[in-house]
């Protein structure tokens, strides 16, 4: 498969960033970050400041490298090396771009992202975000249903310097350690063996939305999968691993609040 390395610019103006909507090629009609190819043997903040030279006639100050991804496209794997910029002034390209959008965090989910920037965006989420809830066992909290965690060091290194709140609703409801299983069957908490466990966990994320009610939380980043913190998708109550569109209870709850969920899954 064929390999690009390529850059991307984080404009930032206070707390807004710009993004360009795509103008040519297959991707037309997706927001993107702007930037473009590095050539061999050039260094990839020289390659920034010539592309946005190039596509926006811009002079951007770089002002620190923020991330990397890797992605794989039907037909190219990309590597894309991404930092945050200033600039004084930018023009449109309409060869390159057909429109630009300044957007908050509360509003980065409004624009349909080239799948590769979906990761980089879920960490700019991060990046802007003070207090932050996260999912205790993601920290390395023992209050998985087996007594074990899901310590995810990606996210410990991101939330790093962040107001963290932590957050294990079966814990602060008293539920024991080890615990049999759940998944959500029919709108109903289940166990394997049919045990209607709705009322119990119901009142745990009831009881941790008690508990965070007078905080402020910018964003949350929750288990994955889960049937109390899974957020797009859960598994789908036959307990084949099999996943299904929805989001945990807990998750809802704090969605429904109007604060960003995010998984460890997306970043």
């Amino acid at each position: 498969m064929k390999k690009i390395h390529v850059v991307a610019a984080i404009i930032r103006d206070k707390d807004k960033i710009l993004t360009a909507k795509r103008n040519y090629g297959n991707l037309k009609g997706f927001w993107e970050f702007p930037g473009g190819k590095v050539n061999i043997d050039e260094q990839p903040e020289i390659a920034l400041q010539r592309e946005l030279r190039e596509e926006l006639n811009a002079e951007i100050k770089i002002s620190e490298y923020f991330t990397s991804i890797e992605y794989d496209y039907p037909d190219f794997h990309m590597k894309m090396d991404c930092y945050i910029c200033t600039t004084e002034k930018f023009e449109l390209n309409e060869a390159i771009h057909s429109k630009f959008k300044w957007l908050t965090l509360s509003d980065l989910d409004s624009v349909n992202w080239l799948e590769a920037d979906k990761i980089v965006v879920n960490r700019l989420k991060i990046y802007l975000s003070k207090n932050i809830l996260v999912s205790a066992c993601l920290l390395g909290d023992n209050c998985k249903y087996n007594g074990g965690n899901n310590y995810n060091q990606n996210v410990v290194d991101l939330v790093k310097n962040k107001n963290v709140i932590k957050v294990c609703p079966e814990i602060l409801a008293n539920l024991p350690l080890p615990r049999k299983p759940v998944e959500i069957s029919n709108d109903k908490i289940i166990t394997k063996d049919k045990v209607d466990m709705t009322e119990l966990y119901m009142n745990s994320a009831k009881k941790a939305m008690q508990d965070i009610a007078d905080k402020e939380i910018d964003l949350a980043i929750l288990k994955a999968n889960s049937p109390t913190c899974g957020s797009k998708y859960i598994y789908d109550g036959t307990f084949s691993h099999k996943l299904i569109e929805g989001n945990g209870i807990f998750a809802q709850m704090i969605k429904d609040k109007g604060i960003l969920v995010i998984s460890e899954r997306d970043i």
